[in-house]
């Protein structure tokens, strides 16, 4: 008997606890859509073409996160900035630092470029 006087009171109080576990600050966003919002979507949505160093390159934004007007301004800004020496490097060009941006090329293809932020904003582009 003294055993479930214990027990009441133990169970009392895991459901107390339970319960303010489960809930949420008014307005905050329940954690399943807080990770839907957080997740950048998978397929890249392009955004046209710009002209690069060896011709045109097309330009791409991983997720929804960054205009197409910001993504080719600073791509042309990136292949603006690359030397001759940028250009023939057999590790690709870059990094080249653009204020919150950092942008490289793969090695012999400085129009297949990526460039992205530490809040995990991205812009690719491919030739095209």
């Amino acid at each position: 008997m003294k055993r479930q006087r214990l027990l009441g009171p133990v169970a009392a109080c895991a459901l107390v606890l339970g319960a303010c576990g489960t809930q949420t600050a008014p307005g905050a966003p329940i954690p399943s859509q807080a990770a839907e919002v957080a997740s950048p979507s998978a397929t890249p949505v392009p955004c046209g073409t710009v002209t690069g160093p060896r011709g045109p390159a097309r330009v791409s934004v991983q997720g929804r996160t960054v205009a197409c007007d910001e993504a080719k301004t600073l791509l042309t800004q990136y292949f603006g900035r690359l030397t001759p020496a940028d250009l023939a490097n057999p590790d690709g060009a870059g990094p080249l630092a653009l204020g919150p941006w950092t942008c490289g090329s793969d090695p012999g293809a400085p129009l297949a470029a990526n460039c992205s932020t530490e809040d995990d904003r991205e812009i690719i582009s491919n030739p095209g």
